[in-house]
Order: structure tokens, then sequence, then C-alpha cells
């Protein structure tokens, strides 16, 4: 039995995957990595599988929050049990089929990534707007999913990861030390200098 989780949307997954075949999954949401929803999930699933003998974990891209507590989360499990751990491109866990997977990386950039049957055709990478249309393009009749919608491509298809695809695709490969997958380094904020009174 393998448990898979994914936090790199506002909508995580958590599965239990025996072989290839989905087992349970659960959708708790996720807002920005927060909250104790996914937690209690993969609690609810540990209780009904005790016995699991690796866990799976989407490293992004997606949610800066998300993925890196997805990961560590993936990561204390795995070692309490002394079980494998993988990590997996959330974005792989959206079809079964060949799609484009976008969203909105912010500051007027986006990623894309093409995807056919749980391999890369295009590897997840950052595109300005008119970049994004241009690759699009190159494929019409693709699919596009997002798990929110993009303002100027109306056809999006709004989808999260799902943890039992994770799970399943990544059955066989071998341990990792899963990484976080960023296209840019996060954008923080420094504090105001504040002037004061001697």
């Amino acid at each position: 039995m393998i448990l898979s989780l994914d936090a790199s949307t506002q909508r995580g997954s958590a599965a239990l995957v025996h072989g290839r075949q989905v087992a349970r999954e659960l959708f708790p949401e996720t807002p920005r990595g927060r909250g104790v929803a996914l937690f209690n999930a993969l609690e609810e699933l540990l209780r009904d599988a005790p016995t699991i003998r690796r866990v799976v974990v989407g490293v992004g891209p997606g949610s800066y929050n998300g993925v890196r507590s997805a990961i560590a989360t993936a990561w204390g499990i795995a070692t309490a049990r002394k079980i494998p751990l993988v990590g997996i491109s959330s974005v792989l866990g959206l079809d079964d089929g060949e799609y484009f997977a976008l969203g909105d990386a912010r500051r007027q950039q986006y990623f894309l990534a093409q995807v056919s049957r749980g391999y890369f055709v295009i590897e997840p990478s950052l595109l300005t707007r008119e970049q994004l249309e241009a690759e699009l393009q190159k494929a019409p009749h693709l699919p596009i999913f997002a798990s929110a919608p993009i303002e100027f491509l109306p056809k999006v298809i709004l989808r999260t990861p799902s943890a039992a695809r994770l799970g399943a695709l990544a059955a066989d490969l071998p341990p990792d030390d899963p990484q976080p997958l960023y296209l840019k380094a996060a954008h923080i904020t420094t504090p105001k200098r504040v002037n004061k009174r001697p």
C-alpha cells in the first residue's frame, strides 16, 4: 500500500494506492498550504491502512507553502516508519492522457508544462503571456488544465492534482530526496524602516 499526498493547490489530495488501484482518495481544502484538513485526511487514511510500504508526495509547481508543508509531512511519515519516500511533479497528476498544465506564477508570468500519459513532453517552465499563448497554439487540440481561472484563457478546465494518480505513477520509481519544484525565487517583502525617536 502506498500513501500519496499533494498540497500544491487550494484543494489538496491524499490517497491510498494498492499497486496501481486506488483504495481511497480524499480531497481536503489546503488554502495556501494552511489548515489542518490535510493532516486530518492523512490520519484517517493511515487508520484505514496502518501498514504502508512507501510515501509519494507532489513537489509542485504550485503553492510555495503548500509544497513545502506536503514534503515535510511526507518526510516525517516516511522517516518515522522507515519506508521509502518519492517526490513527483504535481502537474503529472492532473489526467491520464495528454494535456497542457498551467498556472499563474504572479507578476505577469505563467508556468506551462505539456504532459502525455504521465511523462513530460515539455517540462514546467516560466513564460510571459505572449509566450504562453504561442505555446498553446502549437497543439490547440489539447485540453488545458489549471487549478484556478486564467482570465484570458476561457477554455481552461479547472482541475487539481490527484494524489492517487501521483501514487500510481511513482509506484515503481526509486526513492529520492524530494525537493520543491520552484520555477522562481519566492517573493519576499522586507519590512519598512521605522525611524525611532532618540
